[in-house]
């Protein structure tokens, strides 16, 4: 079904040539779905129009902005018509500086547009008002030949589809989801707290297997015996991301040796030492783990697979990039990172497996990550974007070390993988297209 807009229509009128007229069993009166804005129009026969085409006014709702200057899908069920879709991203931070974050900037490079369409707002939590029923915020125009113009402001009605990446609460999601549906997808609370992840994950017996032995940090005495048992242990505040306050412990015959996020190594002879050492560093909650990690010529390398639900609303591998640190660096994210490259690449040359082999590891990252999410899902969560943190050790054995829903995307920052980031950027969205009814 095509859609025109029309100069001519009065602002409840819209119009359809006599052969659609028939095809809808000959209404008086058609209701509208723009997102969550129902409305009702008064039917006019104009037989100008080619068959499967609707016309609109162009003016039809004064109290919401309804952009006529971007391509819409439109099909019709039972009668009534759905022009779309209508798909919000909710981004964290302030609204003032919405449009200058550097994913919102990337956004039109890597969105695919042609293959969404519709109307694409961006917004932040505090500017949907959900009594309301209205957003504010910035719609996407691929028309725009000026990258300053690409965003331009409107008030909109609730979309058929949110993807969140912010902080919203659990009683606004849930008040989304009232009027909505169970449209809402991605919610930020999964990953905050690295220990009730663990215990969670832990009951599944295929999961245990390859998530690192992890305790709640409860005293010196637990941490020297886990030492002891493992020879090589992280200290990870349980509710920080990013890294911040990671301490990684190795012992051998001599003594201990302690290398912070930071870069920062110290040495301790004995455990009275180290106990010191730590015992101001360790007053918000931390969690022991059983460090598994891979690591060439100093440097330590991970993996972060992305996984999607896709245009099926099928759960799909989108990539894999390995991550390598910087010389001496425990972490793997942007400030202790060297590079990025291709996991299949990082495979084949850095732990030097067939190609064969490379393919069967990515298999088991991805069924690891697959299981791990269906038990989110079987909790009740709404997820359809999420990453991995994944290591692989000398034995080629995968480990899960994290999942994250608010995982960071900034193409600009990465040479040589822009196929992979526009990959991770759309995907989601032709996911929230299907959600929203729109599937092809």
């Amino acid at each position: 079904m095509k859609l025109l807009w029309l100069k001519s229509l009065k602002p409840n009128e819209m119009a359809l040539n006599i052969s659609l007229f028939k095809k809808l069993k000959q209404p008086k009166i058609i209701i509208l779905h723009f997102g969550m804005l129902i409305m009702k129009f008064k039917v006019i026969i104009k037989n100008n129009l080619s068959d499967d085409t609707i016309g609109l006014p162009k003016n039809f709702s004064n109290k919401y902005t309804i952009p006529t200057n971007i391509p819409y899908d439109v099909y019709c069920k039972a009668g009534e018509i759905y022009l779309g879709p209508v798909i919000a991203f909710v981004s964290r931070g302030g609204f003032k500086q919405l449009k200058k974050q550097k994913y919102i900037r990337s956004l039109p490079s890597f969105l695919d547009y042609n293959s969404i369409k519709g109307l694409i707002i961006i917004c932040t939590k505090g500017s949907i008002d959900v009594d309301s029923g209205m957003i504010k915020g910035y719609y996407f125009d691929p028309r725009a030949t000026d990258s300053e113009l690409e965003w331009k402001y409107g008030e909109f009605p609730l979309p058929n589809a949110i993807l969140n990446h912010s902080l919203m609460s659990q009683e606004k999601i849930s008040a989304l989801r009232k009027k909505m549906g169970d449209k809402v997808f991605n919610s930020y609370w999964l990953n905050l707290d690295k220990w009730e992840t663990w215990e969670f994950l832990s009951n599944n017996p295929m999961l245990k297997d390859h998530l690192p032995y992890t305790e709640k940090f409860l005293g010196f005495k637990q941490l020297n015996y886990l030492l002891e048992k493992y020879s090589s242990i992280y200290l990870k505040p349980a509710k920080r991301a990013r890294g911040i306050g990671l301490m990684k412990l190795d012992k051998d015959n001599t003594g201990i040796s302690l290398v912070d996020y930071k870069k920062k190594k110290y040495y301790f002879n004995d455990n009275q030492s180290l106990a010191l050492f730590l015992n101001n560093k360790l007053a918000i909650p931390y969690i022991i783990q059983q460090a598994v990690y891979f690591k060439k010529n100093d440097r330590h390398v991970d993996f972060r697979l992305i996984l999607q639900k896709n245009s099926k609303k099928e759960w799909s591998l989108t990539g894999l990039i390995a991550r390598i640190a910087q010389e001496g660096s425990i972490i793997t994210n942007k400030k202790g990172r060297e590079k990025s490259i291709l996991g299949r690449k990082a495979l084949t040359s850095i732990f030097k497996v067939s190609e064969e082999r490379a393919k069967k590891i990515e298999v088991d990252m991805t069924q690891v990550v697959i299981e791990t999410v269906k038990m989110y899902e079987r909790k009740g969560y709404h997820l359809g974007d999420v990453a991995a943190d994944i290591a692989v050790d000398s034995n080629l054995k995968v480990w899960l070390l994290e999942l994250q829903l608010n995982y960071g995307v900034n193409a600009r920052t990465i040479e040589g993988l822009r196929d992979f980031f526009e990959k991770v950027i759309s995907v989601p969205f032709k996911y929230a297209k299907a959600l929203a009814g729109f599937e092809k």
